[in-house]
């Protein structure tokens, strides 16, 4: 296992439960637009200074290479992750963050579907059942009274 990828999801981890803390608290005073709107103009200065230290001209955030990626690949997944995010944070809104975390962190099973359905992906049997076993964890800690 490459130990750099565990920690950087390890990472990750520990920063989006921040973040939903953060957020749930933000939320009270922000609307969730709002909100999305300046984790998107802080992720769009956060890539331009690393380009320009990268010695890349910030303009090329807007160049996509279509002969390596394909644009309606790209225009679905800034669809998708728009609405992913804005649903995110509306659930933070609505159920607080402990809850809406315990409910988002079932992706691994849709990402698990997703992966067989489009992209002809191998289902592995422990991944669903771990998948499953995540989904319904989630409902019943969402559920109990």
């Amino acid at each position: 296992m490459n130990q750099y990828g565990f920690g950087l999801a390890v990472l990750a981890s520990i920063l989006w439960g921040l973040t939903y803390c953060l957020d749930e608290r933000l939320l009270s005073s922000l609307s969730v637009v709002k909100l999305y709107f300046l984790h998107c103009l802080c992720g769009v200065l956060v890539a331009g200074v690393v380009m320009l230290l990268q010695g890349t001209p910030p303009a090329a955030l807007f160049w996509i290479d279509t002969a390596k990626s394909s644009l309606p690949l790209v225009g679905l997944t800034l669809l998708t992750a728009t609405a992913a995010t804005l649903s995110i944070l509306g659930s933070i809104h609505f159920l607080g963050a402990n809850k809406s975390a315990v409910l988002e962190i079932s992706y691994p099973l849709f990402v698990a579907l997703f992966s067989v359905l489009f992209f002809k992906g191998q289902l592995q049997m422990p991944v669903v059942v771990g998948g499953v076993f995540i989904f319904i964890g989630s409902a019943i800690i969402v559920l109990a009274k």
